[in-house]
């Protein structure tokens, strides 16, 4: 943890979840994807980390379940009240744009659409290999004007 930090410091989570089905095969490789990134660069609060959860509801009354694959990473949160260092909130900005690069990547070469969320909160999606606008600059590109007025 940056030593600016405060240990009780809000986080936010980020998550890339998959839309469409997704074979085995597909889940191996954004698995060996995420393995391989955590390697790559030094994170300030931890990796990213792949998530694969079955939802425990039935879908449309058939014997079916959900499975929900993606990617889930944590930020600390620059929302008012609280403020976080530039540095940190660049670094955390650096972080996600490498992960959406990567996740752009990926979703490009297996034809996988991810849809994005903040806290629960839609901000955008990469849809085979497509960064949205949503995403591109109305999420990531409104924190970087941020960061460039701080």
């Amino acid at each position: 943890m940056p030593s600016n930090v405060a240990v009780d410091h809000p986080k936010q989570r980020l998550l890339f979840f998959v839309v469409d089905d997704i074979d085995d095969a597909k889940k191996n490789k954004l698995h060996d994807l995420i393995n391989k990134l955590l390697l790559l660069r030094s994170w300030i609060i931890s990796p990213p980390q792949f998530v694969s959860v079955i939802e425990t509801d039935k879908i449309e009354d058939s014997n079916d379940f959900a499975d929900s694959v993606g990617v889930e990473f944590e930020i600390y949160s620059a929302q008012s009240p609280v403020s976080l260092s530039k540095d940190v909130d660049l670094q955390h900005f650096n972080e996600v744009e490498y992960l959406v690069e990567a996740l752009r990547g990926f979703s490009e070469q297996e034809k996988v659409d991810f849809e994005v969320e903040l806290d629960d909160t839609y901000v955008g999606a990469i849809e085979r290999g497509v960064v949205n606008p949503t995403l591109s600059i109305g999420f990531l590109g409104e924190w970087k004007k941020r960061l460039a007025f701080c």
